[in-house]
């Protein structure tokens, strides 16, 4: 059995015209693909550079060979299992669970620039709380993360995915439940061609160093 933390990353098979979909409608979709796939690289960088476990589940679940291919022999490839949003988030943190973790937190691949000490903030919170969340600027959350021994997967049920509800929808349902929580800093994800404004990006590439490089080269200053 394992035991300490983990991160888990959602990502999607990288298919033009089926990621980024909002953000290929002011990039195009040749950019948008190429963003998603740095996108996916800087946030895989990122916990590897920590000393947590990476689990990483991908869609479509018949999308292994493919994911392999790109990502290489490195992280450990779990398909998402469910029918929503919730269902998948869901099982993956009760899978991972099984597996034996004592902590886990959950976050999608739009976020190239979020830092590791935002994962170290949650994890910390954890310790003190049987949950965390991380907030982003369209009402939705970032990140999502559970003890094993707190884990409570009706947090998921009736959640309006992609509204600007999910958040407070999912407060009010940590509270209900009686889970205590603690609430990480603001970050934006990057869904759309306005919200590359909000990427806090390093010109000398030190930090998203994927995404940092691409805008560069497209003429991008920062």
């Amino acid at each position: 059995m394992t035991t300490g933390n983990a991160v888990i990353v959602f990502i999607k098979s990288p298919e033009k015209g089926r990621v980024k979909t909002r953000l290929a409608k002011g990039v195009g979709e040749t950019a948008a693909l190429a963003l998603y796939r740095c996108f996916v690289m800087d946030v895989l960088d990122m916990v590897r550079s920590t000393p947590w476990a990476l689990r990483v589940y991908f869609y479509p679940d018949n999308a292994f060979d493919r994911i392999r291919a790109w990502l290489g022999d490195g992280p450990d490839l779990f398909p998402q299992q469910g029918a929503t949003l919730g269902e998948k988030m869901g099982n993956a943190l009760a899978d991972t669970f099984a597996a034996g973790y004592d902590r886990a937190v959950l976050i999608g691949s739009d976020l190239p620039d979020l830092p590791s000490g935002i994962l170290d903030k949650a994890f910390k919170g954890l310790a003190q709380c049987s949950a965390a969340i991380g907030p982003s600027r369209d009402g939705g959350y970032y990140l999502i993360g559970f003890t094993a021994k707190g884990f409570t997967p009706q947090i998921f049920h009736g959640i309006p995915w992609g509204t600007n509800q999910v958040f407070d929808l999912t407060v009010n349902a940590f509270m209900a439940h009686q889970v205590s929580h603690h609430t990480l800093p603001l970050w934006q994800d990057i869904d759309t061609r306005a919200d590359l404004n909000f990427l806090n990006l390093d010109p000398a590439g030190k930090t998203a160093l994927h995404t940092t490089g691409y805008l560069l080269k497209q003429g991008v200053k920062f």
